[in-house]
């Protein structure tokens, strides 16, 4: 019986980021993953099924981080989205994960994620929706189109994807660009809307 080594697993994820960021993910080979890995291709068979396997492997964490974030308790302060507790979130994956984040924004066409930026649209929405209808309802304000929660949902995941892209690892920056372009979006948004 062969062990798997876990430093071998560890190459080929690497070798694998790298190659889907190049190359995006139906572009990407298992032949070059397999050579810039040091391994041959049958090799990393023994470790992922397949190249949407490998694909999933990477990029599975990332997306179950976001969706953990958008759903965890955060509380509203005065009329103030939870800015502070979402983007130290957001931030923690970002920094911890930044390409696998590129990978799911820009070359996940063909995998389960092809549709990433519309499911984390939705995410957000989902998520504005539930913290701002009660307010409004609260305060006897009738809202006339519900799409615009949409509007805003894609206006900051498409920021979010400039910053990122613009910033790539200098997180004290991006950070300081999400809070000011959250805090825009947000700050007294249930009177605006």
């Amino acid at each position: 019986m062969q062990y798997l080594k876990e430093e071998v697993k560890k190459a080929i994820v690497k070798s694998a980021i790298k190659e889907f960021k190049e190359k995006s993910y139906t572009k990407a080979s298992m032949r070059s993953i397999a050579k810039n890995a040091g391994v041959t291709v049958g090799n990393i068979y023994r470790y992922f099924d397949n190249k949407d396997d490998l694909f999933n492997f990477i990029v599975d964490p990332v997306w179950n981080d976001l969706e953990r974030v958008m759903f965890e308790h955060y509380t509203m302060s005065a009329d103030l989205f939870p800015i502070t507790e979402i983007i130290t979130s957001v931030m923690d994956i970002y920094k911890r994960s930044n390409n696998e984040l590129f990978i799911l924004f820009q070359n996940s066409a063909g995998s389960k994620y092809g549709n990433f930026k519309e499911r984390l649209i939705g995410l957000i929405e989902k998520r504005i929706k539930g913290e701002y209808l009660p307010i409004l309802k609260e305060n006897n304000r009738n809202l006339d189109d519900k799409f615009i929660f949409y509007i805003i949902s894609n206006a900051i995941v498409d920021s979010v994807y400039i910053i990122m892209k613009e910033c790539d690892d200098d997180f004290k920056r991006a950070e300081s660009l999400i809070k000011q372009t959250i805090t825009i979006f947000f700050n007294d948004l249930a009177k605006r809307i």
